[in-house]
């Protein structure tokens, strides 16, 4: 069975579910699963002009750790911002710490992603999912307030 995490953005109400790609990218599936063993909460931004994604980060560690670049993702799968579908979860190790960003809708940019698709949203929760987006580039763009998500684990059948 499925392995599915859940994002809450408490101060907007919104909580959505993915569900991991764990056939498709297992060792970076397994790493934001172990991550994610106690709810993490991550600071949403969002890049204005690519299009319809937010980076959610967590505070970095203290020391360097190795990792992959955006010229140089970590992953199985490579993907251009501009070819990865409404719905999907990115995890990246770049920086030495794991970043999600969350597509809501399309981007127009041909770059690479910082890492590969690990979890897709359920698309019962699409339309909060845009709620959560939209909210993000407002904020993002008019108040200068920090979103806050929190992601955890909802349920481990393995």
């Amino acid at each position: 069975m499925a392995r599915n995490m859940e994002f809450e953005w408490p101060e907007l109400a919104i909580q959505v579910t993915a569900t991991l790609l764990e056939e498709d990218e297992p060792e970076l599936s397994a790493r934001l699963w172990d991550d994610l063993t106690s709810p993490t909460r991550f600071v949403c931004r969002h890049t204005l002009s690519t299009g319809y994604e937010f980076g959610c980060e967590t505070r970095p560690p203290k020391h360097p750790v190795e990792s992959g670049t955006q010229a140089e993702p970590v992953g199985r799968k490579q993907w251009l911002l501009c070819r990865i579908r409404p719905g999907s979860v990115v995890y990246s190790i770049a920086g030495g710490y794991g970043g999600i960003t969350i597509f809501y809708g399309p981007c127009t940019e041909p770059l690479p992603m910082r890492g590969p698709v690990v979890a897709y949203v359920e698309p019962k929760d699409m339309d909060n999912l845009v709620r959560a987006g939209k909210a993000v580039w407002s904020a993002q763009y008019m108040t200068h307030l920090p979103v806050i998500m929190i992601a955890r684990r909802v349920s481990d059948d393995q």
